[in-house]
Formats: structure tokens, C-alpha cells, sequence
């Protein structure tokens, strides 16, 4: 908000398109992330709209049967297990 006070260029793109400032503002709420196999499909995609488990994720990373993820909101790693016998 407080580029908003300092720039009035700031100023005229959010009355100019409140709806784009509204979905850039529900993005660092959530968090996704998706496995691309060397194809290009995607395998697998894990979402949390919501943010509730993990907000705004910037990093991701499998390793021995868990994801860990990283974000610049949390100060925290998160870890999460993806092996196939064990339920999401």
C-alpha cells in the first residue's frame, strides 16, 4: 500500500483495473504445484487455494519420497509426503 501513496502511476493502474490488482492479490493467498514429466505432461498437481497448509510457494523440491517447499511468506520448509502408499 505504500507504493500506492508514493506513485501515481500506482494510483491510475489500480482505478484502471481493480479486477487484475484483485486476482494478483488472491495469487500470494494460494499455493500450486505441479510435476512436468520430461514429455512435458503434466503427472501430477498439488493445489492449496487457500493458503491454508502453505501460502505463496516459491520453491519446491522432491526428495526421497517428500516435497519439500519454500516460500518467501513462511519461515519455515515445508514437507510433504508423496510417496504413492501414502494418501494425499
Amino acid at each position: 500500500m505504500d507504493l500506492l501513496h508514493r506513485s501515481p502511476t500506482a494510483k491510475t493502474v489500480v482505478a484502471a483495473f481493480p479486477k487484475v490488482v484483485k486476482a494478483l492479490q488472491a495469487m500470494g493467498s494460494g499455493a500450486m504445484v505441479v510435476n512436468v514429466g520430461s514429455d512435458g505432461k503434466m503427472r501430477r498437481m498439488l493445489d492449496d487455494p487457500d493458503g491454508k497448509v502453505m501460502s505463496f510457494v516459491t520453491s519446491a523440491m522432491e526428495f526421497q519420497g517428500y516435497l519439500y517447499l519454500g516460500s518467501l511468506h513462511s519461515n519455515f520448509v515445508g514437507k510433504l509426503n508423496i510417496r504413492s502408499d501414502h494418501p494425499l
